[in-house]
């Protein structure tokens, strides 16, 4: 492999992942899917050389080519991990492959694929599995340290925040030191190129939806913190009121939060009383950041101070509170209820743009919408020669 292939190689797969997340968020024909496709058929073409065939090895959780491994990234990663769970450790590319082909291959990336389909070789694209016991030298040699996939990162996160829930519900102290490390791991996870949107997706369990949900406005409050430019401390206590934005529901009756359906009128109106509840438990936690009682009460208000809780009209909303309403409003659109499905992504982006100066603050609400247009496409792939 020469000095320039690794790169190459690296754009290739990151292509195909992104490919894949603009699938899982639009769906297969959509225009972006079919441009990073064509991109990166021209990319895995100008790859063959003399070859007439490419092989791809997948152990643990590295690529392996030509016996040589190729470096790790969260892309790698999300990559092996894909096809491992259609049971694919081999991959035969040829030099015929098509844009159809490779299509079929994203599609296997994607986190909606029915995972009862086995898939199915073509001409040009082959896949199949390789004998561990032959290839534990290969295994070995690699060596390197496997980075954690998007979703083992996120779905790790989100079992450590129902465990710290869990043991507030139960009338154990919060733990502090454990939010401030998830914030951590999520902030050191986007130093890595971690995508925020391939950690939210259609949700089956009603029952973990809030835990689900307040890692997913987590990601995507740091991810549009970042963005912006906040760093340092300040960044870190946005994270963590991320986390408690909705922790006054642990104080709510569990069979209203958990209710299959619109709650009415009068189970409504003990829902509204969670921001209020979330922000006195908050301020008599000791350690526990300001904003991250100012932003549990502050959640729900919208741009021009309606909603709820009710407050005066000068009222001056932290504009943490903001991003974390944008980041709320999103993921709830974007999540499968029980009362409704997950609205689709051009849908949800009319919505928050109509919602835009009047609930949502307008200068971050179009910032956080640059930032989810930007996650769907890479930046440009490097020149081959």
């Amino acid at each position: 492999m020469s000095q320039q292939q690794p790169a190459i190689w690296q754009d290739f797969f990151r292509l195909l992942v992104t490919a894949a997340a603009n699938a899982d968020l639009y769906n297969q024909q959509h225009p972006q899917v079919t441009r990073l496709c064509g991109k990166a058929l021209e990319l895995i073409k100008s790859l063959f050389g003399s070859k007439n065939q490419i092989d791809i090895l997948l152990i643990d959780q590295n690529i392996v080519l030509d016996e040589t491994p190729l470096s790790s990234n969260l892309h790698t990663v999300r990559f092996v991990e894909a096809l491992r769970v259609h049971g694919i450790e081999h991959l035969s590319l040829q030099r015929a492959i098509s844009q159809q082909e490779l299509l079929q291959l994203i599609v296997l990336l994607t986190k909606r694929q029915d995972l009862s389909q086995q898939p199915k070789s073509s001409t040009s694209l082959r896949f199949g599995s390789i004998d561990m016991s032959k290839a534990g030298q290969t295994s070995t040699a690699v060596g390197a340290t496997p980075l954690p996939s998007e979703s083992d990162l996120v779905q790790y996160e989100r079992e450590r925040l129902s465990d710290i829930c869990t043991g507030v519900g139960k009338k154990r102290s919060l733990s502090l030191n454990g939010l401030k490390e998830i914030v951590a791991h999520f902030l050191q996870a986007l130093d890595q190129e971690l995508n925020p949107l391939l950690a939210i997706f259609p949700l089956h369990q009603q029952d973990q939806y809030s835990f689900t949900h307040s890692t997913n406005v987590c990601l995507l409050t740091l991810a549009h913190a970042r963005r912006l430019g906040l760093s340092g401390p300040l960044l870190h206590d946005i994270g963590i009121a991320a986390l408690l934005h909705d922790i006054g529901k642990l104080f709510l009756p569990v069979d209203i939060i958990n209710k299959p359906g619109k709650p009415n009128e009068e189970e409504w109106q003990i829902i509204r009383l969670h921001p209020v509840r979330g922000a006195e438990y908050l301020v008599g936690t000791p350690g526990v950041p300001q904003l991250a009682v100012v932003t549990a009460y502050e959640h729900h208000m919208k741009y021009d101070l309606t909603g709820y809780p009710g407050v005066r009209k000068d009222w001056q909303q932290h504009l943490g509170s903001h991003m974390v309403t944008i980041a709320d409003i999103f993921d709830a659109l974007r999540t499968k209820r029980a009362y409704r499905e997950a609205m689709g992504a051009n849908r949800v982006y009319e919505m928050l743009t109509d919602l835009s100066g009047s609930e949502l603050h307008p200068e971050l609400t179009a910032s956080f919408l640059q930032m989810i247009n930007q996650a769907t496409v890479p930046a440009t792939a490097p020149e081959t020669t």
